[in-house]
């Protein structure tokens, strides 16, 4: 079966250089249940946005039309609906640390001046 691979290695290779599975699962451990942690389910789902932005379904079909067993070793049937909405909920209180934590990550990794960055992280209506 012929497999798409785009951007997808390039995709893995910065979630791993920022350590983003290693950072979800130090806020939100747990969730390998369904033989993937929390962190493995959310790199795939960044994987996901940047190689076929649409909406957050069928991520499993997506899996396997395009090579994120052979990437990321995680078999497309685990991307089921069920385990994305398990590693979400776990996020989503953290969502704040956890994205702060990547940043400040890509900011020692890349060497990003951050005199002329502006990020604003606050939130509205909350």
């Amino acid at each position: 079966m012929e497999k798409r691979l785009g951007a997808l290695p390039v995709a893995a290779e910065f979630l791993r250089w920022l350590d983003v599975a290693g950072i979800v699962e130090g806020v939100c451990p747990g969730g390998a249940s369904a033989h993937l942690t929390h962190g493995q389910v959310i790199e795939a789902l960044v994987a996901n946005r940047l190689t076929s932005p649409a909406p957050l379904v069928r991520v499993g079909d997506w899996a396997r039309t395009w090579a994120v067993e052979e990437v990321f070793g995680i078999e497309p049937d685990l991307l089921n609906d069920d385990r994305l909405a398990r590693a979400l909920d776990a996020i989503a209180p953290e969502l704040e640390r956890i994205a702060g934590t990547v940043g400040a990550r890509a900011i020692a990794e890349f060497g990003i001046d951050v005199s002329r960055l502006h990020w604003d992280m606050t939130s509205i209506g909350r």
